[in-house]
């Protein structure tokens, strides 16, 4: 998928430049972030978006027009979106934190881009934590209210949700020694005693999700078997308004790989055992794992992606998760594929779910509800 981001404030340009960072077994070739904060210390410590396209930008909102006229404008912004576009894109993504000053951009940018682009253009925003205090939150459900209707997509993360798994996770790695938390996390080449700090997990948990969406629209090096192109993962989230993934992923251990000679003889047990891991993923995917809780029957449409070396995807596991999402969901699109990895790059199996269109999103609902008040 050809895909320009550009990542706003701090939280957005940390999740951008997250999602830049480059993924075993991908092209990335089209994949094009900037990243616009008003602290310079957050662009220079940013390592994988290129230093050309890291935007200064002085100001902690622009919510009234006089601050566009001032010695920096929104020019310099615009010019390093339309720079982008010279080879066409299929959909930008704009990455914020809610509740943050750059956020306040969104509209006027939106207006920009659909100036001279034709594509969807979607925003990956993250609620605030409770402990972030009261005033963070009524804004960000004002955000929220400001930039839903202009948008093609809101993909929901939620930090309060992710914060609280983070913690726990952290906590039982700290007590019990064994797999570190940051191998649970699919962050690699970070020492098991390393101080990690739980929003870099966090934000490597929203990133994997896209980087894995990415992936699945490009020509891989393992043919699939159900092929899930670019035209069909927008299909699922253009102009449906909240949208929230799952990711679910399990370690394959040295021993559970089998190679093509194994593969004729396993027994039906294994293959028993391969379908039952695939449901068992989807679920922790929908009720677990979501960037964002949601009921699976509020939604209109949903996606299904299947990951992981290409002799332990299941077609038993997939087609029971399939009937079982195609009856829950509160439509009649179900779009799914699969995106083998070769052995030397698949080390997990994961199930990746997008629900969109979603009628409601309780965290959603409730931060809503503190401005009704007033």
């Amino acid at each position: 998928m050809r895909l320009l981001i550009l990542g706003l404030g701090t939280a957005g340009s940390r999740i951008a430049d997250a999602i830049a960072e480059p993924a075993a077994g991908s092209t990335r070739n089209t994949l094009h972030v900037i990243a616009v904060d008003n602290d310079p210390t957050i662009l220079e410590n940013l390592k994988y978006i290129r230093r050309d396209r890291k935007v200064y930008f002085p100001k902690d909102s622009i919510s009234t027009p006089e601050l566009l006229t001032t010695t920096f404008t929104i020019d310099e912004v615009k010019a390093q979106l339309k720079s982008n576009d010279a080879g066409g894109h299929d959909a930008v993504l704009l990455c914020a934190g809610l509740g943050g000053g750059l956020i306040d951009l969104v509209p006027h940018l939106v207006g920009i881009i659909r100036e001279t682009m034709f594509e969807p253009v979607f925003a990956l925003v993250t609620l605030p934590s409770d402990d972030e205090g009261q005033e963070r939150l009524k804004r960000a459900a004002t955000n929220m209210r400001q930039i839903r209707s202009i948008l093609d997509g809101v993909i929901v993360f939620d930090n309060q949700l992710w914060l609280d798994k983070v913690r726990e996770q952290i906590e039982t790695a700290v007590q019990q020694p064994g797999p570190g938390v940051t191998e649970r996390f699919w962050i690699p080449g970070t020492p098991e005693k390393t101080s990690v700090d739980p929003y870099d997990l966090i934000n490597h948990q929203i990133s994997k999700r896209i980087q894995l969406l990415i992936q699945a629209g490009e020509v891989q090096d393992t043919p699939p078997q159900m092929v899930l192109d670019t035209r069909e993962i927008l299909n699922t989230i253009t102009g449906m308004g909240l949208i929230t993934i799952g990711l679910a992923d399990e370690f394959l251990e040295e021993h559970s790989k089998i190679g093509f000679f194994r593969q004729k003889q396993e027994s039906l047990v294994h293959r028993q055992e391969k379908a039952g891991r695939i449901v068992k993923l989807a679920e922790k995917a929908v009720f677990r794992d979501i960037s964002a809780y949601s009921e699976l029957s509020s939604a209109k449409k949903a996606l299904i992606l299947l990951i992981g070396p290409e002799d332990e995807l299941s077609m038993k596991g997939f087609m029971a998760v399939r009937k079982w999402i195609d009856d829950s969901i509160n439509g009649y699109e179900l779009r799914s594929g699969d995106s083998p990895v070769s052995s030397r790059h698949g080390s997990h199996v994961a199930v990746l779910i997008v629900l969109s269109g979603l009628s409601e999103i309780p965290r959603v609902s409730e931060l809503d509800r503190l401005i009704q008040k007033n």
